[in-house]
């Protein structure tokens, strides 16, 4: 895919993650991993991916130096980098912030899979622990949660979010959609079986 491409891409992804309400305000970051080159194209900071454009995606090499493009990268750039060295498999990222997932994360919990899709697809989403945005620990707790969960498509961040990948942009969106709505189908359930528990208490 060439650069145009895949700027288009990456800014139709951004504005789908936000209209699909996965993430809310200047929150969230999007990459993608450049073919050929040791570098990616992720989205600049300080923007909304809901107003993200084409001339937002730098260029930011694997050390983490902007190459091309105006402005400072994402704050989170760093855990980025860090999948893209420790998965060589994966070529996108999709970072945002769903309420459901969130809810989960906050709590420190894996995410429950209720569903024979989310089973299959996702198998088993961690919890990467909690440190500051943007901070070389977040970083590190992030990339250490793919290093140490082999072949996982997405994460969730305590207290902050969730983290999926794919093999293009479309598929590292299509998988912070199912985390999430996995997450909804998960509480829906719990709600229904506590009601049931209730029911049988006062009966």
């Amino acid at each position: 895919m060439e650069m145009e491409e895949l700027k288009k891409s990456l800014q139709y992804v951004s504005h789908k993650v936000y209209n699909r309400g996965l993430t809310q305000a200047t929150g969230g970051n999007i990459s993608v991993r450049l073919p050929e080159r040791d570098a990616i194209l992720i989205k600049r900071s300080g923007i909304s991916l809901g107003e993200v454009a084409q001339e937002d995606a730098l260029v930011l090499s694997m050390e983490g130096e902007v190459l091309e493009g105006e402005g400072f990268p994402s704050k989170e750039f760093r855990f980025h980098l860090g999948i893209y060295l420790e998965r060589p498999d994966v070529q996108a990222i999709v970072h945002c912030h769903p309420n459901y997932a969130i809810g989960y994360a906050c709590l420190g919990m894996e995410l429950p899979l209720p569903t024979v899709t989310a089973q299959k697809i996702l198998s088993h989403v961690p919890v990467a622990k909690s440190a500051l945005s943007g901070s070389l620990e977040l970083a590190e707790y992030v990339t250490d949660t793919f290093r140490q969960n082999p072949g996982i498509k997405a994460c969730l961040m305590e207290n902050h979010g969730i983290c999926a990948v794919g093999s293009d942009l479309e598929e590292a969106y299509n998988i912070a959609t199912l985390v999430e709505d996995t997450a909804k189908q998960a509480y829906i359930m719990s709600q229904i079986l506590a009601n049931r528990t209730l029911e049988k208490a006062n009966s």
